[in-house]
């Protein structure tokens, strides 16, 4: 791989990423973000210590766009709906044949 006109092997290209801003992780009001998650959304004025869920959130984020569009937001807003998809999504439902 080459970063910035330097050949690099795997663990040196990992130094020059920044995948620690996009972990998952949990916040002490039950959420489960990013830390670019958390960024994006205190830049656009919300303050995750208002909210218990994260439907909640996804509601507040979606009627802000419907006033202010934001790329950034827009695609957390994306990510925040996966989330709640696969995570509460009874999939196995789906595939009982009895």
């Amino acid at each position: 791989m080459i970063i910035n006109n330097k050949k690099l092997n795997v663990e040196e290209a990992i130094k020059f990423s920044d995948y620690n801003d996009l972990l998952l992780r949990h916040q002490k009001n039950g959420l489960i973000l990013s830390n670019y998650q958390l960024d994006v959304l205190k830049r656009n004025g919300f303050d995750i210590d208002n909210y218990v869920n994260i439907r909640q959130l996804l509601f507040d984020v979606e009627e802000y766009l419907d006033n202010d569009y934001d790329d950034e937001l827009d695609f957390v807003s994306s990510q925040l709906a996966e989330f709640i998809y696969y995570n509460e999504t009874k999939k196995w439902e789906f595939f009982s044949f009895f």
